[in-house]
């Protein structure tokens, strides 16, 4: 079935009109005619069927046909701290964390990171990491969108992590402690969890060390060295399996 993101506002309608670059999706992409279902989704949950009945040289009108509550997702509602990095390796990221099943993605500066805070601060840069979260909810079949909150310093960060989440620093110099380790020794599952990704040169000590005061637990991905947004993903992977609904 054809997926596509509306706004709440919208989808309250009994109609919905999709122009811009929707409107090329749905007539040059998919070449959807008259009478052809698709469904919508409000990034908060709530989709809808809905019947294309008018496809215009600027405009597609769809009238929706019934509205139901996605099933919420198992598991706990997974939050990701991640160092900025070179290039759009953070589109990735932000891509594949979001089929992952991540619900937050906070991009953060860390000592060792490249990039400069300013211009990565641009709310054009914000609004392509939301843009790319949201396509990737549609492909993905999430209810629901990431939100990918504004860039910060890793102390801001690490400090507003809740106080009872399970929260994980993935760290390449974590001695005797792995994450699978770190995984299995949960008592009772948590409600939320927080992973916190390095950058390319990896946490300082003095970053682990703010991270273990503020309550985090330091753990390894293995005896490799993984990139930042390889070790994004795979930490993800991971607790999506032992502690989500991947598997």
């Amino acid at each position: 079935m054809v997926r596509l993101h509306v706004d709440p506002e919208r989808l309250a309608g009994e109609t919905v009109v999709v122009t811009d670059e929707d409107h090329r999706y749905l007539t040059r992409v998919l070449r959807l005619a008259t009478g052809s279902r698709v469904t919508l989704f409000d990034g908060r949950g709530v989709e809808a069927d809905a019947e294309v009945i008018r496809v215009g040289p600027r405009a597609v009108e769809l009238r929706v046909l019934a509205r139901r509550e996605a099933p919420p997702p198992r598991g706990p509602t997974l939050t990701l701290i991640q160092a900025l990095a070179r290039g759009e390796k953070l589109d990735l990221v932000v891509q594949k964390t979001t089929e992952l099943g991540v619900h937050r993605i906070l991009p953060v500066t860390t000592a060792r990171a490249v990039p400069r805070l300013e211009p990565l601060r641009s709310s054009s840069r914000l609004a392509r990491w939301q843009k790319i979260a949201t396509q990737a909810a549609r492909q993905s079949g999430r209810a629901d969108v990431p939100e990918v909150q504004p860039v910060v310093g890793f102390p801001i960060a690490i400090a507003a992590a809740p106080r009872d989440a399970l929260k994980l620093l993935l760290f390449e110099g974590a001695k005797g402690q792995g994450l699978k380790q770190a995984l299995g020794s949960i008592e009772s599952p948590p409600a939320t969890v927080v992973v916190a990704i390095g950058p390319e040169g990896g946490f300082t000590d003095e970053e682990v060390a703010r991270a273990k005061e503020a309550g985090f637990t330091v753990a390894g991905l293995g005896p490799r060295i993984l990139r930042t947004e390889t070790a994004a993903l795979v930490a993800l992977a991971i607790v999506g399996y032992a502690l989500g609904d991947l598997g």
